[in-house]
């Protein structure tokens, strides 16, 4: 898979260092298992992570504070296990008949196909499938052959990973495993290429800002 639009690398850095909203990290994921190029700039902002941490100078702790911290570490549940990551050759099984299906989705939603997802349907031609995240904001959307969404901008940070299809905005033609890493200073509008439906993960910590008066009427109901 050709993949040509990638992570930012604050972003990539954020996420190596756990600092990344559930939402956003969640895209991140997803998105790693199927591009190469990030999942070796993500190794590199850990190696890098690793080697700040090894030279930051050594505090002495008093006694007080590390029995304090003893005794917390003793009252916590054993973590469960974390998943492997999984090998190049699962990572492309993934993607089949033009669609990427991530694991970590998959894991998540516990589907093995969009079509098996309970959409909504927003407006003529959108549907809409939230996500059950306690950190920051992260939805699916599936938009139609041909159809946009509203021109807008971001309060503060999303990702959108194209999982099906693709669009073109004003920053090129995103297809299957592009992500487009934007910030409040991107204005744009989606439409979906013509000849399939156009599905998307987002993740994002705020909220999206809309030109138009009546989608910025509608946002409550449709929570965009």
């Amino acid at each position: 898979m050709n993949v040509e639009h990638h992570l930012q690398a604050d972003t990539l850095a954020a996420y190596a260092a756990g600092s990344l909203p559930a939402a956003m990290a969640l895209v991140v994921t997803c998105h790693t298992e199927v591009c190469a190029s990030c999942r070796s700039e993500l190794r590199r902002a850990e190696a890098l992570g690793g080697h700040m941490l090894e030279r930051l100078p050594l505090q002495p702790v008093s006694a007080s504070a590390r029995d304090a911290m003893l005794a917390l570490l003793d009252s916590q549940p054993e973590p469960a296990a974390a998943p492997a990551r999984p090998a190049p050759s699962a990572q492309q099984s993934a993607v089949k008949g033009g669609i990427f299906m991530p694991n970590a989705l998959k894991n998540l939603l516990q589907a093995d196909s969009y079509e098996q997802l309970r959409w909504r349907k927003l407006a003529p031609g959108i549907e809409k499938l939230e996500l059950p995240l306690s950190e920051g904001r992260s939805f699916m959307l599936r938009i139609a052959e041909g159809k946009s969404m509203p021109v807008h901008t971001h309060k503060s940070s999303e990702l959108t990973l194209i999982m099906q299809g693709g669009y073109s905005d004003a920053l090129g033609d995103f297809n299957v495993g592009d992500i487009a890493d934007l910030d409040g200073s991107v204005e744009h509008q989606p439409v979906a290429f013509a000849d399939e439906p156009c599905i998307c993960l987002a993740g994002m910590d705020g909220g999206l800002r809309f030109r138009a008066l009546i989608p910025t009427l509608l946002k409550p109901f449709t929570r965009l």
